[in-house]
């Protein structure tokens, strides 16, 4: 049973709102969120908290202690936007020509300075210690996450537990998806420069057709990777670009292709890069041809914590009802949470934000937005959470 009955005021559902509408207004690229983290910070130090940030990094931490010692946790919220004009026609638009709150990163910061209201006028019933982290440059790999853990973010005192929400259009206003073990999908990308000696359109018995060259290899590799991943271990490979050629009449000499890898464990996601190498270079080497494979890898899968997923479970049924939380599927999307799960036990679910009528707008998209009738819910589970 929760501790004591949670009431989620009306001050608290606008202080929320008009915060989301602020950092709105104002969007701020990865790892460029100078007027968003001055927000935050201003914002943490109005409650009274300890507040953590850094010269040489956009992103804060707000600490709080509670009147006895106890466990030591953490909630993430991302901070970014996206190099996207909106046309939403929100009263909140963005003013910032080409930079959009396309994903409800300023929802997820809005409410996590909405649980730090909640708690830090709560600090003398608090028994351990709550960090607040606003987390820069999710959208942009290798992404803040990172970089935090390596500033110490989840040290002095030590991280027990972490949790964090992101939105979900699949989900319907006042529900909540939780899933435990594999949850999101470690993202790779690479590049694949092929080089042929190229020739005349009109003779092409003389020369080697690189957009043949490269055809094949996609076919091969895509026809490979049916037969190299166990299928009961999801790997997904799919092909974003394919440049080449100079003009109508001449066999191009030069390739470039790229790509997205997806995956859940480590043993996929050592399998695709050699698969890409071997298959591009057995191919390449009939036609006299070399391939040069870059291969990044990105975020590692977001694992969730089967315990801490549970604590999810039991405190979100109590804050709102068994019947809104819903058992959520796992995504071949990636996220930078990922590192704060690899270094503590936690969890990561889905806050649904799609009103009765249905979908606003995918997420991503010049016209996104959210229902922020959701506030509340995701606030209430929190809250319970604590």
């Amino acid at each position: 049973m929760s501790v004591e009955e949670i009431t989620v005021t009306q001050e608290l559902l606008d202080y929320v709102a008009d915060i989301r509408h602020r950092i709105h207004r104002a969007p701020e690229l990865s790892m460029k969120e100078y007027k968003t983290t001055e927000l935050i910070c201003t914002e943490l130090e109005k409650l009274e908290m300890e507040v953590i940030r850094w010269t040489d990094m956009t992103g804060a931490v707000g600490v709080l202690y509670g009147k006895e010692p106890g466990p030591v946790i953490a909630f993430r919220a991302d901070i970014d936007a996206l190099p996207i004009q909106e046309a939403s026609g929100s009263e909140w638009t963005s003013e910032n020509k080409g930079v959009m709150h396309a994903c409800a990163h300023d929802g997820h910061t809005a409410l996590l300075l909405g649980l730090a209201k909640y708690y830090s006028e709560k600090r003398d019933r608090l028994s351990g210690v709550v960090k607040f982290i606003f987390q820069p440059g999710e959208e942009l790999p290798p992404g803040g996450a990172r970089l935090m853990i390596e500033k110490g973010v989840l040290e002095n005192p030590r991280v027990q537990a972490v949790f964090a929400l992101h939105h979900a259009t699949e989900n319907m206003t006042g529900d909540i998806g939780v899933l435990s073990g594999p949850f999101l999908a470690g993202s790779d990308s690479f590049t694949l420069n092929i080089k042929v000696e190229g020739g005349g359109g009109s003779a092409p018995h003389k020369g080697v057709d690189g957009i043949m060259v490269g055809a094949e290899i996609v076919t091969a590799i895509e026809v490979e990777m049916t037969r190299r991943i166990d299928p009961v271990r999801p790997g997904l490979l799919s092909f974003g670009t394919f440049h080449a050629g100079s003009a109508f009449n001449i066999l191009a000499n030069e390739v470039e292709i790229t790509g997205t890898v997806r995956w859940f464990d480590e043993e996929t996601a050592e399998i695709i890069p050699a698969l890409i190498r071997e298959v591009s270079e057995s191919v390449v080497k009939r036609y006299g041809g070399t391939a040069v494979l870059d291969y990044r890898r990105g975020y590692p899968g977001v694992i969730n914590d089967d315990r801490m997923t549970e604590l999810v479970r039991r405190a979100a049924q109590q804050a709102i009802g068994k019947e809104h939380v819903k058992k959520a599927t796992p995504l071949m999307a990636g996220d930078d949470m990922a590192y704060f799960l690899k270094a503590v036990p936690g969890c990561y679910y889905w806050w649904g934000i799609t009103p009765p009528e249905g979908m606003i707008a995918p997420a991503h998209t010049p016209r996104f937005d959210f229902d922020e009738n959701a506030f509340e819910t995701a606030l209430r589970v929190n809250i319970e959470i604590v």
